[in-house]
């Protein structure tokens, strides 16, 4: 399991996959390699091994995408107003949620400061994603002080996602706290892993490819032009599907808002993803995650990132001498390998700037089959439903087979068959009904959210 924190030995990440049954179909059929003679076979090898795909299943897994961490300010206390017209919910002030309004169903992942959820709203029935960290994890049991550090980052996800409005960004519903524990209350995607659906595959072809990567770029424009955030943790584990087959970004744990005051940022990343000018110390911006960008394709078209190696060390002296490190298969063609190049180019004055680039890379051959129209407009709700009605509806390369979103399909049966800790004997997670006369171990202030777009919908029929 890649450790994005500390960044440990990462030679578990290249087991060979499990032989299972995929969970989904594909609606297009895969495009056959390029057989065209290549223009430049300097960085081209006809005898490339196929690369070994690093473990989909373990590398880790569902946890981090409801993981936490952002170095900004902490806020205060944040609770929206709510439907002051529900007799259920009289005002955003006395509602409060807690623990107890969520039924546990399903264990979803395992981090290593607590469990995530799949839970049932007892109010409305409704699914979601609950994210929980034990406190004591931000407590250094040698001083009894706070883990600045983790503190920051148990903050993060709440602080950026209380902001964004985006399809391809996951949604925070409710942020909360006990004596014991903080939740993030997210949304639910039950689509699973993206990489969980090409674990058998080891490749996705181009044109389906396209499709995922255009909504990575669309979500990554928005965090960079409205949030004035540096996304710095693009990698697969990361990349999620809703129920519908689109892609929805996750874990913001390693985010940081950019500035312009401050362009020297940490070290911090996962290995295989990290971009030359974060290892080598020097400042940098935005452009990193158009670097991360190119990883990432590099393994949706080949089964395994660009850089690869046994540590963290032989992987980051790879990535600092990528010019003459990088190297393609023989089977890809000339518009994603000229793609590949722009974005991992190890300068980043002369790396491909999606952000100022847009129109550019939206006509860029390798997205010709992409409705660029289609992609942004999936956010407006009266666009979805007007384009559901025609026969003009993209449906999106895959497709996950949920049969009931209870039984959490597309994720991973290590997590899913897990028992919740501590059980009762119901099955269900144990409530302590005195836990409000125990000591709090530690307030983290302004941890409290609740989303009002939502609560207005969801109690309409009250």
């Amino acid at each position: 399991m890649t450790d994005i924190f500390s960044m440990d030995d990462v030679s578990s990440q290249l087991d060979k996959v499990n032989e299972e049954s995929l969970n989904y179909k594909l609606i297009d059929e895969e495009i056959k390699p390029s057989q065209s003679k290549e223009e430049d076979l300097n960085d081209t090898l006809t005898d490339l091994p196929t690369p070994i795909p690093m473990n989909r299943r373990r590398r880790a897994s569902s946890t981090s995408k409801y993981s936490s961490s952002f170095e900004i300010d902490i806020n205060e206390s944040f609770v929206s107003p709510l439907n002051r017209n529900s007799p259920y919910i009289e005002s955003s002030i006395k509602y409060k949620p807690k623990l107890s309004d969520f039924i546990p169903l399903k264990v979803l992942g395992k981090g290593a400061y607590g469990k995530v959820l799949l839970v049932k709203e007892k109010s409305t029935g409704r699914l979601f994603a609950q994210k929980q960290l034990k406190k004591a994890s931000l407590i250094i049991n040698e001083t009894n002080q706070v883990n600045e550090t983790n503190l920051k980052r148990t903050l993060n996800e709440k602080s950026i996602l209380e902001k964004v409005n985006h399809s391809n960004i996951v949604k925070l519903f409710y942020a909360f706290q006990d004596n014991n524990k903080v939740y993030l209350i997210l949304e639910y995607l039950d689509g699973g892993e993206l990489f969980h659906h090409l674990a058998q595959e080891k490749f996705m072809s181009e044109k389906n490819s396209a499709y995922y990567i255009a909504q990575i770029i669309l979500a990554l424009r928005y965090l960079h032009s409205e949030l004035k955030v540096i996304y710095r943790d693009l990698k697969p584990e990361n990349c999620m599907l809703n129920s519908e087959g689109n892609l929805v970004l996750t874990d913001f744990g390693l985010s940081k808002v950019s500035s312009t005051s401050d362009s020297k940022h940490s070290m911090i990343g996962t290995a295989q993803y990290m971009a030359p000018e974060i290892l080598k110390g020097e400042p940098y911006d935005y452009s990193v995650d158009w670097w991360s960008l190119g990883c990432v394709i590099y393994d949706l078209l080949t089964g395994s990132p660009p850089f690869t190696g046994n540590n963290n060390k032989k992987i980051m002296d790879k990535i600092i001498s990528a010019k003459k490190n990088l190297k393609f298969p023989f089977y890809l063609s000339n518009d994603a390998k000229d793609l590949l190049r722009k974005l991992l180019q190890p300068n980043p004055d002369k790396r491909l700037n999606i952000d100022d680039d847009f129109n550019k890379l939206k006509n860029h051959r390798f997205f010709r089959f992409v409705d660029w129209n289609h992609l942004q407009n999936l956010n407006d709700e009266a666009y979805k439903k007007q384009i559901l009605e025609t026969s003009d509806y993209v449906l999106p390369p895959i497709l996950p087979l949920i049969t009931d979103p209870e039984l959490a399909e597309n994720f991973d049966e290590e997590f899913t068959e897990m028992p919740f800790t501590p059980p009762n004997s119901n099955g269900f997670l144990n409530i302590d009904k005195d836990d409000d006369l125990k000591p709090d171990i530690l307030h983290v202030r302004g941890f409290s959210f609740t989303n009002e777009d939502y609560l207005k919908t969801a109690f309409d029929k009250f």
